[in-house]
């Protein structure tokens, strides 16, 4: 087959076809004269782009604030462990 540029409404319309279940992948390759392989690529990345629309983004949000609060509460409590330990020397210092 020749190479030719698909625009991006022609492909649409080609994953549309397949994803509407009115023609499978291999009836539109042949019809529009596009390569089988090609076809499926566009149709994955299309089923991609679907699945990354609907993922949940504010999950991961959290997750990411939950790190940086596990990581903020660490260093004051590190910081709280070394007043601790400054004052209890100081305290056995003083007691003798």
């Amino acid at each position: 087959m020749k190479r030719q540029n698909w625009t991006e409404a022609e492909q649409r319309l080609m994953i549309l076809e397949i994803l509407k279940g009115t023609k499978s992948a291999g009836q539109v390759a042949k019809e529009r004269g596009v390569s089988d392989s090609l076809v499926y690529r566009w149709r994955d990345k299309a089923l991609k782009a679907i699945s990354d629309t609907f993922s949940d983004k504010r999950k991961q949000k959290r997750q990411d604030n939950s790190t940086a609060e596990r990581d903020r509460l660490l260093k004051i409590i590190g910081e709280q462990a070394c007043v601790i330990d400054t004052l209890k020397k100081t305290s056995e210092m003083f007691s003798r």
